[in-house]
């Protein structure tokens, strides 16, 4: 908030169709204690019979480069962009004067795109509200923002006056909205930003490393590695300059880009391992939990994948699939190709013992993580799949070795910012972890140094591996 008079709230509706509810919203919002902003997203003239909007769809048309006369004539998607185009154009101008403090949008399917393409542009944290009928599809349209989704329960019917439930619901967003945007700013002490990756299969990485950059003065941010609302967000957020550093100890969105998971976090021009490189903010990078291709539930997994070792994660949520040598050398080739575009301190950590905590010897007894896992085979019975275990392990050394093949064949260790540990332990290891963290840290405080090892405690220095090509060679061929 500006932190003088009431909040400004821009109110982003198509009026042709939600007249009534655009109006109702503004007066609730002045009710609240706000300044509504009611701006007209209408793709084709349109003159309002309950007053006029703060910023008509004519002049959202003139500030993306044309007339609201030439908009009527394009089609629903083209109209769509150019209206999107010139809203954002005028909030940033907006934003720029400290005029804005929130924002609230209004919309069926159409509208609620419209007014989603919009809000990704605005920056995190400023309140964004949604109200919209598609509530159960808005999940993929929002996820990698903060935009706030709420179900209208009945439709958005425009007209001239709100029904009883749409007031409801405009009233509460209105009342949401003006107190997210007045809110008292918060006092926890700022410290230098760490961005991290974490699944469960790593979080023992995690805790470790957290504990340790903790004690050093960071803040580390850990993202939860799904996709748009992990990977893709973090990255996000690395080009907004909100961090010092990364530790992205959990990759595995590379394999489901790859091999066709669930959880791809590379979308359009955004490609996963790539800002950090591109600021040149330090950053520590492991392939961690790219031994396993998501998918949510057993029925979602594709035909082609069922006769492969399996893992039920979750029950009826989510589905591991083991990935193969042939897609490990595949994650490994792109995970390459980013990184050496890197113009910042970059070090590749490989841990030979596995990537996650079931990719270990079931025989092995690490000391913060369960025993790894054995693979299970996906069955039929009585119209539903049930998981079967068998004698297999999980983890699979050999077919790791092909991403580390990939690393040694593509990554250019010619460059004095890139550099590759190999280590003869999981990844979840405390050594491992401990090691990680202090790497970023020298880094961040300018103080490392290519093919140094940072002492650590209980780090068997026998367990760093000085030749890994000898290794390819020796189990490859």
């Amino acid at each position: 908030m500006r932190g003088r008079g009431p909040p400004t709230i821009a109110i982003l509706v198509t009026l042709d169709t939600k007249e009534c509810e655009g109006f109702y919203l503004k007066q609730r919002i002045e009710a609240h204690g706000g300044r509504g902003l009611l701006v007209d997203l209408s793709m084709r003239k349109y003159s309002p019979k309950l007053g006029k909007p703060d910023v008509g769809n004519d002049e959202v048309a003139k500030a993306a480069g044309t007339t609201i006369e030439e908009v009527s004539k394009l089609d629903r998607a083209s109209a769509q962009e150019v209206m999107a185009r010139g809203a954002i154009k005028i909030l940033k101008e907006y934003l720029s004067k400290g005029e804005l403090d929130g924002v609230v949008g209004l919309g069926g399917s159409t509208g609620f795109s419209l007014v989603v393409s919009i809000m990704r542009e605005l920056p995190m944290f400023l309140p964004k509200y949604a109200v919209t009928t598609v509530i159960a599809e808005a999940g993929s349209l929002i996820a990698g923002t903060d935009i706030v989704p709420v179900w209208s329960i009945s439709d958005l019917a425009g007209g001239e006056r709100v029904n009883a439930i749409e007031a409801e619901v405009l009233n509460r967003v209105a009342a949401a909205v003006v107190g997210a945007s007045s809110a008292v700013p918060y006092t926890i002490e700022k410290m230098p930003t760490i961005f991290a990756t974490q699944f469960g299969n790593t979080t023992p990485h995690l805790i470790v490393a957290k504990d340790y950059l903790n004690k050093q003065g960071y803040d580390l941010v850990a993202f939860h590695a799904l996709g748009k609302t992990g990977g893709y967000t973090m990255e996000r957020l690395i080009e907004a300059g909100m961090a010092v550093g990364v530790l992205d100890v959990t990759t595995h969105e590379l394999v489901d880009e790859v091999a066709g998971g669930v959880l791809s976090a590379s979308i359009g021009e955004k490609k996963r391992l790539t800002a950090a490189g591109t600021i040149g903010i330090p950053q520590v990078v492991i392939p961690g939990a790219v031994d396993m291709i998501n998918f949510w539930a057993p029925e979602t997994v594709p035909e082609k994948f069922r006769e492969r070792c399996a893992y039920e994660h979750s029950r009826g949520l989510v589905t591991l699939i083991r990935a193969t040598a042939e897609e490990l050398y595949r994650v490994g080739k792109v995970m390459a190709e980013r990184l050496n575009k890197s113009v910042g301190p970059t070090v590749v950590i490989f841990p030979l013992r596995g990537f996650s905590i079931i990719d270990n010897d079931p025989e092995a007894k690490p000391k913060n993580a369960p025993p790894g896992a054995y693979c299970q085979k996906m069955v039929f019975k009585e119209g539903r799949i049930v998981f079967e275990r068998t004698n297999r392990p999980w983890h699979d050394p050999t077919s790791n070795l092909y991403l580390l093949k990939a690393l040694i064949e593509d990554l250019d260790l010619s460059k004095p910012n890139v550099d590759l540990i190999v280590l003869d332990y999981n990844v979840n290891d405390p050594e491992v972890a401990l090691l990680s963290a202090k790497i970023l840290n020298r880094m961040i405080k300018k103080t490392w140094k290519k093919g140094e090892i940072p002492e650590v405690e209980g780090l068997d220095v026998g367990k760093i591996v000085k030749d890994p090509i000898k290794i390819i060679k020796e189990k490859l061929g």
